[in-house]
């Protein structure tokens, strides 16, 4: 269950930032896919997570009071 949750996260996520397209015409749904846009996609994420990462290691600054 938790697979096709992520999965849809995903695929929805590849939606929203352009690399899916899904068209209707009468009866046909044509579904095409970006190849170039998803790798950059994934480029993005890759490099965030690593952000995100490094960030996550260092200790919070004691300025909130």
């Amino acid at each position: 269950m938790r697979t096709l949750l992520l999965l849809g996260f995903v695929v929805g996520g590849l939606i929203v930032a352009g690399a899916i397209h899904i068209s209707r015409s009468g009866d046909e749904i044509d579904i095409s896919v970006d190849t170039k846009r998803v790798k950059a996609v994934a480029d993005e994420v890759v490099q965030e997570g690593e952000a995100v990462l490094q960030t996550a290691g260092q200790p919070a600054s004691a300025t909130t009071r």
